[in-house]
């Protein structure tokens, strides 16, 4: 199940959550030239998830959810064009798991 908050996307699959950018960010954002994402570890809801610089914008972007991140896109890092791509599996920003459920089912599901 994929849900939509604050311009991200989260796609639950069991206990794990990936988090990523909307092509609305996406396009707000415009080229994307420099990323860093929040370390592995647990992160508070609203707390920095992602930091961008891009064409159009700098943009810190706050976590839609409290858990612990168990995987981030290194690749970005190295890559922040990879944020930018209309495929998701080079899009995302981390893997979260510990994440409360009722939290997570207050979320809007996504539309598309």
């Amino acid at each position: 199940m994929r849900k939509t908050i604050n311009q991200l996307w989260i796609e639950k699959d069991g206990d794990s959550y990936t988090i990523g950018m909307t092509d609305d960010l996406q396009f707000d954002a415009g080229d994307i030239s420099y990323v860093s994402i929040a370390n592995e570890g647990p992160i508070e809801m609203d707390e920095t998830l992602l930091n961008i610089e891009a064409s159009k914008a700098a943009i810190e972007v706050p976590s839609p959810l409290a858990g612990t991140i168990f995987a981030r896109n290194s690749a970005a890092e190295d890559e922040p064009a990879l944020l930018s791509s209309k495929n998701t599996a080079e899009h995302w920003i981390v893997k979260m798991n510990q994440v409360d459920e009722a939290t997570w089912n207050q979320l809007e599901s996504d539309k598309a």
